[in-house]
Parts: structure tokens; C-alpha cells; sequence
């Protein structure tokens, strides 16, 4: 019988505060362009007018304008909150490594 790797699982390795950062960093970095890229979208569609008269055209238009602004806001708050709970992780990492010397 094959013998098994002792591969150590999640649960036993902390991730460490640099690497914490990291993700932050890269997390606050796609919600910044996001927050651009939404702003842009929300511009561009405000400028543009509708050019149908047809209501069911309009409903359609409109909804996936909607759509649109939503997701995009969406994404942003997603990665902004993962950026914010990285950084608000390592604080705690850091701060149990200190108490735990004295």
C-alpha cells in the first residue's frame, strides 16, 4: 500500500500576516478599478439617451442598464470588504503574537 504525504491541512497553518497583506493589497486593487470601471459605465450610460420610443424597448434598456450598475457596484463592495477583513486579520495575527510573548 502507497504511503501517504503528510500534507498539513488548513486548518493547522495560519496564513501569515504578509501574506494576509498581500491578498489585501491585490483585493483593494481590483475593488479600486472596479469602482473606476463602474464609474465610467454610470457616465457613459447617464450621457447616452434611449433612442426608442417603443415601452418595452425602454423597460428592456433600462433594466439592463440597471443590471449593469449593480453588478458592478456589487463586485466592488465584495472586494473592498475582503480587502478591509485581510488587513483587519493581520492587526489580530499581530496583536496574538504579541500578547502571547509576555
Amino acid at each position: 500500500m502507497p504511503e501517504e504525504a503528510n500534507i498539513p491541512s488548513p486548518q493547522e497553518t495560519s496564513p501569515s500576516p504578509f501574506k494576509n497583506l498581500t491578498g489585501a493589497l491585490i483585493s483593494a486593487t481590483l475593488a479600486t478599478g472596479l469602482y473606476s470601471f463602474t464609474n465610467l459605465v454610470s457616465q457613459k450610460l447617464s450621457s447616452a439617451p434611449l433612442q426608442t420610443t417603443n415601452t418595452l424597448a425602454n423597460r428592456i434598456a433600462t433594466l439592463v442598464r440597471t443590471l449593469l450598475l449593480a453588478i458592478g457596484s456589487g463586485a466592488t463592495m465584495i472586494f473592498a470588504v475582503i480587502a478591509l477583513g485581510l488587513v483587519l486579520l493581520t492587526i489580530k495575527q499581530v496583536f496574538d503574537s504579541i500578547t502571547a510573548r509576555k
